[in-house]
């Protein structure tokens, strides 16, 4: 279940290939990857630590459809 209305901060689920559910913080909204959208995710040690030191958060991209705004994941 894909989520429209993800933006920059936002904490969300992030499904894996073993059908298991992380969160993360989500660095862009939806976004053109190479062949399918994406959502540039990282994890929450890794957003607060970006922070901490005044830089840009390292993320990866997640496919679209697989991510679901964490309050959104329980509807």
């Amino acid at each position: 279940m894909t989520c429209m209305n993800v933006k920059p901060g936002d904490v969300v689920l992030a499904l894996n290939a073993r059908g298991e559910r992380g969160v993360r913080i989500a660095l862009t909204s939806i976004v053109m990857g190479r062949d399918f959208p994406v959502i540039w995710v990282c994890r929450k040690e890794e957003w607060i630590a970006a922070q901490a030191e005044g830089r840009d958060p390292d993320g990866v991209p997640w496919p679209a459809e697989d991510v679901t705004l964490l309050e959104e994941a329980h509807c």
